[in-house]
């Protein structure tokens, strides 16, 4: 496998490890450790700059300065729209909603829980 397979699914993986995390401690009614949560989400900016860093060398119309992979951790909201549009069309803004959806997976879970308890009779 290439890096940037293993990239993606070391960003899957604790996705939803990070999911599973939330979930059980909202089933229970318990608090989450938001410094752990804040970690979890800055490991998954870093893997999801190191993943397109790696794509980005399959892609010979993006350009790729000195620099490339601190300029784009420090634009990663400007940039990722921008390259998903370059690299893959409308498909790359699917692509994008699909990174966003698992950034924001575990708030989707605990929604879901939250569904699930309040319509139970």
């Amino acid at each position: 496998m290439r890096t940037k397979n293993y990239l993606l699914l070391v960003l899957v993986a604790l996705s939803i490890l990070v999911s599973i995390y939330e979930g059980l401690l909202y089933w229970y009614d318990l608090e989450t450790s938001e410094s752990l949560l804040q970690v979890c989400h800055f490991i998954f900016i870093v893997l999801l700059v190191f993943w397109v860093d790696s794509d980005s060398k399959d892609h010979p119309e993006i350009y790729r300065p000195y620099e490339y992979r601190y300029l784009m951790f420090l634009f990663w909201p400007v940039y990722l729209p921008y390259y998903f549009c370059r690299t893959r069309g409308a498909f790359g803004l699917l692509a994008l909603s699909g990174f966003a959806g698992l950034f924001l997976m575990s708030y989707l879970v605990q929604w879901v829980i939250y569904a699930a308890l309040t319509t139970a009779p």
